[in-house]
Formats: structure tokens, C-alpha cells, sequence
């Protein structure tokens, strides 16, 4: 296998492309959305651990954000925008393929058998790669149902016997029970979430801090979330931060890791967080 930095030239370019189009994909179009990436929010995220049920499962209105609204997903799913033409029907966020995530993500979780959440699954052809290089025991939800059916036709009949493909929302996982999972594998999702509160920040945090809280609810003590993020990468982090040495533990910051078999994190353009359930 060849090492992550002998890809073919190009994918740091189309990485490019895809973190501009999430940014300035919103129904609103302010430019001041390309800076969001480098945010420094002034207020830590509400705390809701366990408690995110309590909380309004609200859509935002057209004009503020497209991200938290099914039509707008289905939409994109139904015509297929996010497709890529040497794999039609299937489209992988932040990375090209399952190889370029595998390096990292075994380092964290090298059990085959492990149980793994995978928010947003949509048409993602990495998830599918997943799958195929041995991590069998996926559970995989879209928002969209419409996403949904994308990620039933990308696995097929024989991978669809083996995994777990429900429409949930990630603010309230009623579907999955307390401790279910050892993993959580997620690219882009939370980019989404806190996006979906559109110009009203305090809105965009609190949906974030709602998906966190899910997520620490669903994990088993020592289970890890691994966070693959370029939009919003600063809003990822604080909202896991706020949980720091009671429920989270962090694996990895964002910053340059460098496997011991030499694959470095500067080939993915995005930033890889990994975090532990304590």
C-alpha cells in the first residue's frame, strides 16, 4: 500500500473546492461566512449533557440556513450535486477514499469488531470502504431520507444484511440506546449542525452542544469519537471542550499527527480530532 502523500495531484485542490461549497452553500449568502472557519467563540457551549431531548428540535427558515432543513438535503441527494464522476451516485466528504482516513482511525480503533456510529452517512464512499476493509458492525444514519436511500443503493444488498441504516437526527438519538457504541466515526456532520443555526451563533452552538451530548450518551465508558472537520473546526472543538476531563478526553487536537508507519495528517485537508469517553 502506498502511503497517503503518493495520491494523485489534484485532491488537495478538490478537497479545497468542497470546504468552500459547505461554507458558502447557505441559503444566506454572506461572505462572512468564509471566515467561520477561523471563529474564536468568546462563550463556552451550554452544557446539555444527557439532557439535549429537553431541548426544541427546531428547522431553521430558508433565508438563515440550508444545512438543518431535510428539504434542502434531500434535494441535493435526489439531484445528485455531490456526486463524483469516477464513482457516480456516491460522494466523500473532506477525504477521497477510505485510505486516506483508514491510517488515523485504526491507530484509535483498531478492533474490526468494534461497534461504530456513523452520523450523516449519505452517499459517503468512504463509509462503504469501511466496511470492505473489515469494520463490519456499522450503524449508520442520515437526517434525510433521501440520504438515506443513497446509502442503502451505495452498500447494496449484501453489505445492507450486516449493517444497521436508520433516519435519525443527531441532536436527539432516540433510535440508539445508552453505551450502544465503542466508536463514533464523523466527517463533516458536525460542520453541518453548527451551521444549521445560520447567523444566530448562540442557535448554532446550542444545536452542537445537543449532537455532543448525544453522542457521549450513546458511547460506552472509553469509547472514542474520531471528528473529521474543516468548516467550522474551532466550534467542533470548544463544544467538546466544555466536557473536557469529566466526560471527554482528547486523543487528538487538530494539529500534525504522524502515524508510526509515517501516513502524516497533512494529507487530509481537514482537521482530524479524536476524543475519548471517560
Amino acid at each position: 500500500d502506498q502511503p497517503a502523500s503518493a495520491r494523485a495531484p489534484g485532491f488537495s485542490e478538490r478537497c479545497k473546492m468542497l470546504h468552500r461549497y459547505l461554507v458558502l452553500a447557505l441559503a444566506c449568502p454572506s461572505r462572512a461566512w468564509v471566515a467561520i472557519s477561523s471563529e474564536r467563540h468568546r462563550h463556552s457551549p451550554p452544557t446539555l449533557i444527557f439532557s439535549s431531548t429537553t431541548q426544541p428540535l427546531t428547522e431553521p427558515d430558508a433565508e438563515s440556513s440550508s444545512f438543518g432543513r431535510k428539504q434542502f438535503w434531500d434535494e441535493v441527494y435526489r439531484t445528485g450535486d455531490l456526486n463524483e464522476a469516477k464513482d457516480e451516485g456516491t460522494f466523500s466528504w473532506y477525504c477521497d477514499s477510505w485510505e486516506d482516513l483508514e491510517p488515523f482511525f485504526s491507530e484509535l480503533v483498531p478492533d474490526r469488531r468494534a461497534n461504530i456510529l456513523i452520523p450523516g452517512v449519505g452517499n459517503d464512499a468512504a463509509i462503504r470502504g469501511m466496511f470492505d476493509a473489515g469494520y463490519e458492525c456499522l450503524s449508520a444514519f442520515d437526517y434525510a431520507p433521501e440520504g438515506v436511500e443513497c446509502a442503502r443503493k451505495m452498500f447494496g444488498d449484501e453489505r445492507m444484511k450486516k449493517i444497521d441504516l436508520r433516519v435519525a437526527d443527531a441532536r436527539d438519538l432516540v433510535e440508539y440506546s445508552d453505551n450502544s457504541f465503542d466508536a463514533v466515526l464523523e466527517k463533516g456532520t458536525l460542520d453541518s449542525i453548527y451551521l444549521s443555526g445560520g447567523k444566530d451563533k448562540e442557535k448554532a452552538r446550542l444545536h452542537l452542544s445537543m449532537a455532543v451530548s448525544e453522542l457521549a450518551r450513546v458511547l460506552g465508558s472509553g469509547g472514542v469519537v474520531f471528528s473529521v472537520t474543516a468548516a467550522c473546526a474551532d466550534a467542533v472543538r470548544a463544544a467538546f471542550q466544555d466536557g473536557e476531563g469529566t466526560i471527554w478526553r482528547q486523543l487528538r487536537d487538530g494539529e500534525l499527527h504522524i502515524t508510526e508507519d509515517g501516513y502524516t495528517s497533512t494529507n487530509i485537508d481537514a482537521a482530524m480530532f479524536a476524543w475519548q469517553r471517560i
